[in-house]
């Protein structure tokens, strides 16, 4: 972890320099990887201004405040990077859930894939593609071109897992949960 502190049009002060290295080691907490901050404190007239860069593994983070007070501007900064790093990891955490969801799905499938017996009736699992995202129109050119005659699929428009099959007649069915 390395942070920095750069005095633009201002002359450096130990205590303004110890204060911010003090507010920025303190979101550690929240971003649990080892982190670079570049922090930048000017002056300009009545404005003071508060710049953050920040740079962990996979996030860069910029936040600028200012105030008539540095000191004041600098927590505003790091409350607004904290925010910008808790809303970064919330997004990766649906992002994860979401990945687990179709993993989960797709566990289910493989483990069907033996050959069973139910009720005196030999159950075959097929192998069919990994389910991904596409529209209704996208899974029926997909069934016709590879000349299954079910597919399991996950809807892009409504995020829900729907079958598309081939009926006798040679029209397509469609279902939905």
């Amino acid at each position: 972890m390395g942070i920095t502190v750069t005095f633009r049009q201002i002359e450096p002060n130990e205590t303004l320099k110890g204060y911010a290295v003090d507010k920025i080691t303190k979101l550690d907490k929240v971003i649990n990887n080892p982190f670079d901050a570049s922090v930048i404190l000017s002056v300009k007239k009545y404005r003071h201004i508060a710049e953050v860069l920040l740079t962990a593994k996979g996030i860069s983070v910029k936040a600028i405040e200012e105030t008539d007070d540095l000191f004041s501007a600098i927590d505003l900064v790091v409350d607004k990077v904290e925010k910008q790093v808790k809303k970064f990891r919330e997004k990766r955490k649906e992002h994860a859930n979401y990945g687990s969801l179709n993993k989960s799905i797709l566990d289910e499938v493989i483990e069907e894939e033996d050959i069973s017996v139910s009720g005196g009736v030999e159950v075959v699992r097929l192998n069919n593609s990994l389910p991904k995202p596409m529209t209704m129109d996208d899974a029926v050119k997909h069934l016709e071109f590879s000349g299954k005659d079910v597919l399991l699929f996950l809807n892009f428009e409504t995020n829900t897992y729907n079958v598309v099959c081939r009926l006798k007649d040679g029209r397509v069915g469609f279902i939905e949960p």
